[in-house]
């Protein structure tokens, strides 16, 4: 156990009962100089060559608690005395668990937030959430948790020790969440799983959202990477958001939509997006879908990505049809979607879309009553674009080469992105050259641009490699 946590653990049952008659002013804990010159010499007594001297002054510095903060770190950190530095080692956590305790007191206090306040992550919550009574009640049901003050004080030390935090929290809680069967032989006990509270859920989130992921290290356990989006799906978590509010419901919100602004790794994405159809209360809900439409990473996310395009679509309707065009020609403009890239992205930077992705495999069975073989067929990301695009334009797929299953219902309407496919490329390229022909008319009509099919006048989607 660190000594950090050691000193949370200390003082964390006290962490919502505040002193009686506490300041709200974080001046009034500085120590007085004379308090601070005391300390300082009883420091000095712990090296005497009596060794009812040393046990007396290190007893003095263990009853002036937070008083003998400054003192007892100086003799831990920089006195050259072993025998100095070594009691002051061991007053240490308790100094320390007092002056934390004085200063969330005194946080506790401050009801109407007049004050700057010297509390683990407490600056970079408020300069996220704000200064409101809500956001403070959050905070202060976070302070409940000793680890939870551990993650914050982390995140205060840089992004390297906030990202092994983070990881160590979202794990732990992960852990806690399973159950654990008897050993054999009757030992120790099962354990039954244990559900992270709003406030736990809420720090690691928060932390998500002000730590790049890149700096978080990764688990996965049984192919599913344990993040935040484990923790995000979990009872606490969902209540808040879909039942109807709660005491924290409205700050937790804020942080959920500071979380989805900021998810950028391809495994968070692929997890998020099957949650997204019951997040359209959120702004940041339509950008991450873009985001996750748009995602590389190596890995197979295909069908991820279909399923973001696939909800986009059908909450925004023709609103998206510039992005399914961007997709089709395989360029996205960075300044065309600045809240899809990372802050700091060159607004003219043109990135590719990787509409050659595979997204599903469709199989159709041939000659059924014959015994043909099934035949397999490819969608990409431009399949499923272009789909959506042709019928937004009031234009039938089956026109355009789009096949389904043998004897299946087609509508004019894009089906489920696993039943319809091109069955070969030159379909795919014809489909491409009869929609441009069809664009072209259409701009020929009425030369400024209304419509989902129509596109800039002379660009058209183009074929195959």
């Amino acid at each position: 156990m660190s000594r950090l946590r050691a000193m949370l653990l200390v003082c964390g049952v006290f962490a919502v009962v505040p002193a009686f008659g506490a300041s709200p002013d974080p001046k009034d804990l500085t120590v007085p100089p004379e308090e601070l010159s005391k300390a300082r010499e009883l420091v000095k007594r712990m090296g005497s060559e009596g060794y009812r001297e040393r046990e007396e002054a290190q007893a003095e510095l263990a009853k002036m608690g937070r008083a003998a903060k400054q003192a007892v770190l100086e003799g831990a950190t920089t006195d050259p005395d072993p025998e100095i530095r070594s009691r002051s080692t061991r007053l240490l956590p308790k100094a320390e668990a007092d002056d934390l305790k004085a200063r969330i007191d005194t946080f506790l206090e401050d009801k109407e937030s007049k004050f700057d306040h010297d509390l683990p992550g407490l600056k970079s919550f408020r300069k996220s959430l704000g200064a409101t009574p809500k956001a403070r009640e959050l905070y202060v049901e976070i302070l409940k948790s000793p680890y939870n003050l551990e993650l914050f004080a982390a995140m205060d030390r840089g992004n390297v020790e906030g990202g092994r935090a983070a990881s160590d929290r979202r794990n732990t809680l992960w852990s806690d969440m399973q159950h654990r069967n008897n050993f054999p032989g009757g030992g120790t006990p099962g354990r039954q799983p244990k559900q992270p509270t709003l406030a736990d859920i809420a720090a690691v989130l928060f932390a998500e959202s002000e730590i790049p992921y890149e700096f978080i290290p990764r688990t996965t356990i049984q192919w599913q990477q344990v993040s935040g989006v484990l923790l995000f799906q979990q009872g606490a978590s969902q209540q808040a958001i879909n039942g109807g509010g709660g005491p924290h419901a409205d700050a937790y919100k804020l942080i959920v939509g500071k979380w989805l602004a900021n998810r950028h790794d391809p495994m968070d994405l692929a997890q998020l997006v099957h949650q997204l159809a019951n997040l359209r209360q959120f702004p940041e809900a339509a950008p991450l879908l873009r985001r996750t439409a748009l995602m590389g990473g190596g890995i197979n996310i295909g069908y991820a990505k279909g399923q973001a395009l696939n909800m986009l679509v059908q909450q925004r309707g023709k609103e998206e049809a510039g992005f399914l065009r961007a997709i089709i020609r395989n360029e996205v403009r960075v300044g065309d979607y600045p809240d899809v890239f990372k802050k700091g992205e060159n607004p003219d930077k043109v990135v590719t879309a990787n509409s050659d992705e595979m997204v599903t495999q469709v199989w159709f069975q041939r000659n059924i009553n014959g015994g043909g073989q099934p035949e397999m067929h490819s969608v990409t990301m431009r399949d499923v674009a272009f789909a959506y695009l042709l019928t937004q334009a009031g234009q039938n797929m089956k026109e355009y080469g789009f096949e389904t299953q043998p004897n299946q219902n087609f509508n004019p309407t894009p089906a489920g992105f696993g039943q319809y496919a091109f069955t070969s490329e030159e379909k795919r390229h014809a489909a491409f050259v009869k929609f441009g022909w069809y664009q072209m008319k259409q701009n020929l009509k009425d030369p400024a641009p209304r419509g989902a099919g129509e596109l800039p006048r002379g660009l058209l989607p183009p074929g195959p490699k």
